[in-house]
């Protein structure tokens, strides 16, 4: 392993409760859809799917994120938030993450 360089995080790797940053391809999106905040007013969500060779993993985009890519966009999600949303893990750039298109 190349010194200072961190081992490749893999969508197999990723658990719920953990922060990760892996490299991936959009390989599906929905339609944005409008959903109402806790502070009033709305934002715009949209899910898809994140594929690398080992699996696959759901993407949710929130408010201006989700014009960020397209379907077969290669990605890199930096310190992305993984969470289990009904029995399945997901990830999203919460705070502190980042989408970069590679």
């Amino acid at each position: 392993m190349t010194e200072g360089v961190p081992p490749r995080t893999f969508i197999s790797d990723l658990r719920p409760g953990r922060v990760a940053t892996f490299e991936a391809t959009v390989a599906k999106l929905e339609e944005p859809r409008e959903v109402p905040q806790r502070t009033g007013g709305t934002t715009r969500v949209r899910r898809g799917t994140l594929r690398d060779g080992t699996g696959e993993i759901t993407l949710v985009l929130w408010g201006r994120e989700v014009d960020l890519v397209v379907e077969g966009d290669p990605v890199r999600i930096v310190e992305g938030w993984v969470k289990e949303y009904k029995g399945r893990p997901e990830v999203s750039l919460g705070r502190t993450g980042r989408l970069e298109k590679r």
